[in-house]
């Protein structure tokens, strides 16, 4: 028996078949056929492949039962190398215009998973491979830096892996239960007294940046990318990660501050590095001030920006409007994010309502 896998295709108003053409990319509309040749008559089959590429089918046809010498219903999925099918969902991610430091911690994830499965096709993969993925995870060497989770990030590639073998159908491996468990990470807003250390110590262009991650409460990558014409009057608007936009309204003063930051600037980006694009490296300035001024307390880009967060919620600022301004997806995740936060009224009623036992005075004989 002879078995090849084809494309029917349409032009000019003739059907007509070809071999598939592995640089090109098909649509969803494309037709694959298998054509075989079995005792003496030639036949063929439609395959229900959506969404998988030629290097893919060609590779699955030689898999295919009809070399077995049965014609297989057309509903029989063709089976996917583990390799092939991690190349086909990395690409389209790319496709999908997911963020490329996105991808890159996704791969981690992933091709470590497919370079120690035992197993040849991604339909195949059982529990056992998720289990001794975990394991294997287990005894790598834990990053070294003060703050790390390492918990979270085998929580994390688990997750990405789970993830990725969804995308080809493959669910439920683990129970809920059975995934990895981690302390999750509490960040925690600054003192008066913190910020009076780091801003004393500040320079100019640092006190912009402090001014800017607690006034607009921005998340990193939202502040790499954010532009002068991204603010108008004091609204300022941010784009995040897939394509995500929010405002959220900054103070007079703040606002001030950009439009005469503008006049004096070259770019478009509030924060270029000296090439003109957006500055990345924002988190080691803030670190290099708290070092400076000797701090002994964490800081980080994202404690700038519970810092502001928690400010206004003290101020009166309604938990629906933070949600709104912060750009949490739900109004839970918001007060789960303040939980640890005190309103104003709270904060003198806890104090007023504080017992202080009074001194009892001992009379000497």
């Amino acid at each position: 028996m002879q078995v090849s896998l084809l494309i029917r295709e349409t032009v000019n108003g003739k059907r007509r078949f070809a071999k598939p053409n592995k640089k090109r990319i098909y649509d969803r509309d494309t037709v694959y056929v298998l054509r075989y040749s079995m005792n003496g008559k030639r036949k063929w089959e439609t395959l229900d492949v959506t969404g998988l590429n030629d290097a893919i089918l060609a590779r699955s046809a030689r898999e295919h039962s009809l070399l077995k010498g049965e014609p297989a219903p057309s509903s029989a999925p063709a089976k996917v190398g583990l390799k092939a099918a991690s190349e086909l969902y990395f690409s389209n991610l790319k496709s999908r215009g997911l963020d490329p430091k996105t991808i890159t911690a996704y791969r981690g994830a992933v091709d470590p998973f497919v370079a120690n499965c035992k197993k040849q096709f991604v339909a195949d993969v059982v529990k056992q491979d998720m289990l001794d993925y975990m394991g294997w995870l287990r005894e790598q060497p834990a990053p070294k830096r003060i703050h790390a989770n390492p918990d979270r990030t085998y929580f994390n590639r688990v997750g990405h892996v789970a993830i990725f073998l969804k995308e080809f159908s493959v669910t439920k491996l683990l129970k809920k239960s059975e995934y990895p468990k981690f302390h999750k990470k509490k960040i925690i807003a600054h003192t008066d007294e913190q910020l009076g250390l780091l801003y004393g110590h500040a320079t100019g262009e640092e006190i912009f940046l402090l001014d800017f991650f607690l006034g607009s409460m921005a998340r990193d990558h939202e502040a790499y990318n954010c532009k002068y014409a991204d603010l108008t009057g004091t609204t300022l608007t941010l784009k995040g990660k897939q394509h995500k936009t929010r405002t959220t309204e900054i103070s007079q003063r703040l606002a001030d501050a950009i439009n005469e930051r503008r006049k004096h600037s070259k770019s478009e980006y509030l924060f270029p590095n000296r090439e003109g694009n957006p500055d990345q490296h924002l988190l080691r300035v803030v670190q290099n001030l708290a070092k400076r001024a000797g701090a002994k307390f964490h800081v980080e880009l994202h404690s700038l920006r519970k810092t502001g967060a928690s400010r206004r919620f003290r101020a009166g600022v309604l938990l629906t409007t933070l949600r709104m301004e912060l750009g949490h997806e739900s109004l839970a995740t918001t007060q789960d994010y303040l939980s640890d936060v005190c309103p104003e009224a709270t904060s003198k009623a806890v104090a007023a309502a504080d017992f202080v036992p009074r001194l009892r005075i001992v009379r000497s004989a």
